[in-house]
């Protein structure tokens, strides 16, 4: 028993993780998570969240997350697990969903943040190759999913109202958008992650405004930005420069690199239905 308890926290620091399941169903999901069995972990984990005792374990929800994760980055496996990334957005969410249920499973949502940050960061990066490929619907789609576990990140929410717009989902743009400038102030730090994407998305709704192409889709929900709009968006672009770590991306750059990858990504249609 000595033995197995070393190995198990052993495991755990291999994890990353401090805190550790004591559950004996889950510690066997995190020995596949450690030995790289992603495909067996996945598995293990959907059929444990299956019965009704383990239907809101922040454990299962986790491994769950991270182990389709884990199998979207690898080639080998896109063409059997197509929907691996939005698997794992839907364990992610559940997690959140679920973390006020009980003390263990909100520890479980914390010591998950530097997952949830990887997550978020790929998301992000898949929603710019679609608006970079004439795809603002998709693009919306994913930043979507991001807000769903992550309700605070005014980045992410202003971008998807651009997003939104682009793609004439008028209603929706205006109110992610109007969620987010009302919640941006000068106390407000976005996650490293979002912050290139705040000060793009604060760029992008200024032009939105600017170009007047929306003015009469924008009456219709009352909605009337002027001028003085424009000049407080380009003055907070420029306040969040500071968050971002490393070289500004240049947007041209962006493209060109997001046309080449869109051509290898499979044409698979996806259900895009609001997963609970």
């Amino acid at each position: 028993m000595k033995k197995f308890a070393l190995i198990l926290l052993s495991s755990f620091l291999f994890l990353g993780l401090s805190a550790q399941p004591e559950d004996k169903k889950i510690a066997k999901i995190a020995f596949e998570m450690v030995d790289g069995e992603y495909e067996d972990a996945a598995y293990k984990a959907s059929k444990l969240l299956e019965d009704p005792e383990y239907r809101r374990n922040g454990w299962a929800y986790y491994y769950l997350a991270q182990s389709y994760f884990e199998i979207s980055k690898k080639i080998e496996l896109q063409e059997k697990y197509p929907k691996a990334i939005k698997e794992s957005l839907k364990a992610t969410y559940k997690m959140a969903k679920y973390k006020d249920k009980t003390d263990e499973n909100m520890e479980v949502y914390q010591e998950s943040e530097e997952f949830r940050m990887k997550l978020k960061d790929s998301v992000i990066t898949i929603s710019e190759i679609y608006y970079d490929n004439e795809n603002p619907r998709k693009a919306a789609y994913y930043l979507g999913k991001i807000v769903k576990f992550d309700e605070d990140d005014y980045a992410v929410w202003l971008m998807k109202g651009v997003y939104e717009i682009k793609s004439r989902n008028i209603g929706e743009g205006v109110k992610s958008i109007l969620l987010a400038m009302d919640s941006l102030n000068e106390d407000y730090v976005p996650d490293e992650v979002s912050a290139q994407t705040l000060v793009d998305a604060l760029e992008e709704y200024a032009m939105i405004i600017q170009s007047g192409e929306y003015d009469q889709y924008f009456s219709a929900y009352k909605f009337e930005p002027t001028q003085k709009d424009v000049d407080e968006a380009m003055a907070m672009k420029e306040d969040f420069k500071k968050y971002i770590r490393g070289e500004v991306v240049d947007k041209d750059e962006r493209k060109k690199e997001s046309e080449t990858i869109f051509k290898t990504f499979r044409s698979v249609e996806e259900d895009e239905d609001d997963d609970e």
